[in-house]
């Protein structure tokens, strides 16, 4: 791929620079909606089904940590046509098919949702459009609200990502008993439009700096456990998008066990975790393992993780948060990167196109 284009690349600062105020509408206005459909669905006991495509995938497995992680219910996530091919024969009346959409729209989503209501499951569907076919065919909505279309996808994503974690922690409210820890998650989502603001002002340097040590590279991998999973394929595939880097996302049991590792000693490696991972240990392990194999280490992560921090030539340094919301503010940080790697990119195709034209006669 080439360098983006400087409309490419002012376009996805302004949607990147918007994803606060998503946020506020979309957490403001979703609570109450989200909560009188978490009240008026009968949940059942079997699993529920999350499906999705690309983008959309990577945010149920979100939903997947949150609800389990939460509610204790197990989940199932598919792509929309592994659901459609393998999974449809395993809905029973009344168990629930979770489908993540932000159009609401493709052929093939709309067959696996008449298929899914014709054995009787109860469908539920995250998207933007509250008028499209899903929507209409859903029995609730839970709607997210990016506002001006997000060109991109990188506002969508986090979104969905936000959205489908907030989702879970209203349903524990309403649906569990009450514990402690959701009372640090209430009070961490409302204040994750300050914190991503906060990150986007005052990290700005810092995402530059990661980006120009990352620039150079022929490619890289993303490498997350936990909620931090979704975020590092994610994040891969935006930079991969909006870069044109070659940007892989890992599982870290998957990096760490991967015959492939030997073949790319030379990539850098970028882990993201934080000191409130539970899987830390695993992270820690895996970038030892990388450092000691001649990789390039960097992380983002946060203040009390040292022991990450102290192995990466940088790192970036969020605020102390939960896996939940860390995660999405981290997310934020890397497509923050992504448009600076591009941007850096773009100046540099500028000036040696001006260096080539000053060549010529």
């Amino acid at each position: 791929m080439g360098a983006p284009s400087r409309k490419t690349s002012m376009d996805v600062k302004q949607e990147v620079l918007d994803i606060p105020r998503a946020l506020r509408e979309t957490l403001g206005k979703g609570r109450p909606e989200y909560e009188a459909l978490v009240r008026k669905t009968r949940w059942g006991d079997g699993p529920i089904y999350v499906v999705g495509n690309g983008p959309s995938f990577i945010a149920g497995l979100a939903a997947a940590y949150s609800i389990e992680a939460l509610l204790g219910w197990p989940v199932v996530v598919r792509p929309t046509s592994v659901f459609k091919a393998y999974s449809l024969a395993a809905l029973r009346p009344r168990s629930i098919l979770l489908v993540i959409s932000p159009s609401g729209e493709g052929e093939e989503t709309l067959e696996t949702v008449q298929a899914a209501r014709s054995r009787g499951a109860t469908l539920l569907t995250v998207t933007h459009n509250s008028t499209s076919p899903l929507a209409q065919a859903a029995d609730g909505v839970f709607l997210v609200r990016p506002g001006e279309e997000s060109q991109w996808g990188v506002k969508q994503a986090i979104l969905d990502q936000t959205a489908v974690a907030f989702i879970s922690l209203i349903a524990a409210r309403v649906l569990r008993r009450h514990h402690p820890q959701l009372d640090v998650l209430e009070q961490e989502f409302e204040k994750l439009p300050g914190s991503v603001e906060w990150v986007l002002t005052q990290m700005s340097d810092a995402a530059f700096s990661l980006a120009e040590g990352l620039a150079g590279a022929g490619g890289f991998s993303i490498v997350g456990a936990g909620f931090y999973h979704p975020t590092a394929l994610q994040a891969a595939f935006e930079v991969e998008r909006l870069a044109g880097l070659h940007a892989e996302g890992f599982e870290v049991s998957e990096f760490s066990q991967g015959a492939k590792r030997a073949s790319r000693q030379e990539e850098p490696v970028v882990f993201v975790s934080g000191s409130r991972c539970r899987l830390k240990k695993k992270v820690h392990q895996a970038a030892a393992q990388a450092r000691t194999a001649g990789a390039k280490i960097f992380s983002l992560t946060d203040a009390e993780d040292r022991e990450l921090a102290e192995r990466s030539l940088i790192a970036l340094l969020v605020p102390p948060l939960t896996e939940m919301t860390g995660s999405i503010v981290t997310h934020v940080l890397l497509a923050w990167m992504g448009y600076q790697i591009g941007y850096r990119q773009r100046h540099e195709s500028k000036a040696a196109e001006r260096k080539d034209h000053a060549k010529q006669p």
